[in-house]
């Protein structure tokens, strides 16, 4: 069976089995969504509930994802920690005791309860609740990503993007600071060295590996529809060089010099700039 549809010939035993199906594939994605709407008003009477609108990556905060994370920990081990507080007062009470007992009879009570006062503060102190390492280990990158945010903060008014803590659909991650402007795309990651020599030991090949990541995969967000240079730079706050590094390929700075090197960039068409922020801002959400 055929039949005819905008004067051309359509075939009916196809695998869906109709000319209807064929004349849906040509309509539009909206006019889709319309007939749908159409169809569910029809038989329902009800509206469809509106679509969940998509978070603004400019609306997220620097640190807010590893912010996020520390106090998710932090509760995790204060409830277990909990378990343990029959535990901590026996602690403190046994203490107290122990030392008021022995000082009241071989000095006196005067001396006896206010040492067994000062034995349960000190027995408190240092049994009560403390974040692991790991969990504050997320609140410094929290901050470092704060103080890195700040010293990016004077380029916003200059005409460049900044996003904070976004990330791409998909990823487990996020990207601790993006920057898009006259200069092109900088990809920014905050670290924090713990040794006191400058080199290529000073930082581990995972961090470089995992920005060079990012990096590549904004470029592949992008598939191609600016061509604007991505760059990946890696802040490094504490002690650092005067004068900006490169190993593997990546920027190595301190934060003082984030902004100057971002602004000494080749430039870029601003075509070009604004096609890949509009490609930007339509992938990239909020990493918390």
């Amino acid at each position: 069976m055929a039949g005819s549809h905008d004067g051309r010939l359509c075939l009916c035993d196809q695998a869906d089995g109709t000319c209807a199906g064929l004349a849906v594939r040509r309509l539009s994605r909206d006019r889709v969504a319309e007939l749908a709407e159409e169809i569910w008003i029809a038989s329902s009477g009800d509206l469809l509930p509106a679509p969940p609108a998509l978070a603004d990556p400019r609306s997220s905060r620097a640190g807010a994802s590893a912010q996020a994370a520390y106090l998710r920990r932090r509760a995790e081990e204060r409830e277990a920690w909990r378990l343990d507080w029959v535990w901590l007062t026996w602690g403190m009470v046994g203490a107290a005791t122990a030392a008021g007992l022995l000082l009241g009879v071989t000095v006196g009570a005067w001396l006896g309860w206010p040492t067994a006062l000062l034995v349960a503060l000190g027995t408190w102190w240092r049994l009560r609740f403390r974040p692991s390492a790991e969990a504050r280990i997320w609140r410094r990158q929290a901050v470092l990503q704060r103080r890195t945010a700040a010293t990016l903060g004077p380029l916003g008014d200059e005409g460049y993007l900044l996003l904070h803590d976004v990330t791409l659909p998909g990823w487990l991650g996020s990207l601790d600071h993006l920057v898009v402007g006259p200069t092109g795309i900088w990809v920014v990651t905050s670290w924090q060295r713990r040794g006191r020599l400058p080199g290529r030991a000073a930082v581990p090949a995972r961090v470089l590996g995992e920005l060079r990541s990012q990096t590549h995969a904004i470029a592949e967000a992008l598939g191609g529809r600016a061509q604007v240079p991505i760059r990946p730079l890696l802040c490094v706050h504490r002690s650092w060089p005067r004068t900006p590094r490169t190993l593997g390929g990546i920027g190595v700075l301190a934060p003082r010099q984030l902004a100057q090197v971002v602004r000494s960039g080749s430039p870029v068409a601003p075509a070009e700039v604004k096609h890949a922020t509009d490609r930007l801002l339509e992938v990239l959400r909020p990493a918390a």
